[in-house]
């Protein structure tokens, strides 16, 4: 009997130590990743971009959701009318899974150095490791050719940057009781 009390003790406190492990409340973390970015835009013309950018990711393997935040500066040249434009994107992006597309937005300013465009930038990309390809257009006052201020510049673009990050943390929030 002395070995039969022992077994069902065992299997009791290892029953025990099980459910707890199963039914653990998963501990909510997010993964902040920060760093520089290079990259090449095609359109009517080629740009160079270099820029920050900060994501944050759910620390889940089930649909994790990513945002980020980006902010960049690029340059192109126009060979044909000796155009120089510099430009500067201030945007957002959000991806809803490990393999989902990214949706997302900037607002942009153009310059050839001598007058201005602003405006809006809707964009759709995929983004695998660090490297993040996306497809927008540019939506930039002032739309006529016929204004002063206008000149030409990259309307519809598909863009490939790649992010060096230099900084990663994990943040955990506190269990709630």
């Amino acid at each position: 009997m002395g070995k039969s009390k022992f077994w069902f003790v065992l299997l009791l406190f290892t029953a025990q130590i099980t459910q707890a492990q199963l039914f653990k409340k998963e501990e909510e973390k997010t993964i902040v990743k920060t760093g520089p970015y290079i990259g090449v835009q095609s359109g009517r013309f080629y740009a160079g971009e270099v820029g920050v950018e900060r994501q944050w990711k759910q620390g889940k393997l089930k649909s994790p959701n990513t945002h980020a935040l980006h902010f960049g500066v690029n340059y192109s040249y126009d060979f044909r009318d000796w155009n120089p434009i510099l430009g500067y994107d201030i945007g957002y992006w959000y991806k809803g899974s490990n393999v989902g597309l990214t949706w997302g937005g900037a607002l942009a300013m153009r310059t050839n150095f001598e007058q201005y465009r602003y405006g809006i930038v809707p964009t759709v990309g995929y983004k695998v490791w660090q490297i993040h390809l996306q497809t927008g257009v540019h939506l930039l006052y002032p739309f006529s050719r016929n204004s002063a201020n206008y000149f030409t510049t990259n309307t519809l673009f598909l863009s490939a940057r790649f992010v060096i990050v230099n900084d990663r943390e994990v943040k955990r929030k506190p269990k709630k009781k």
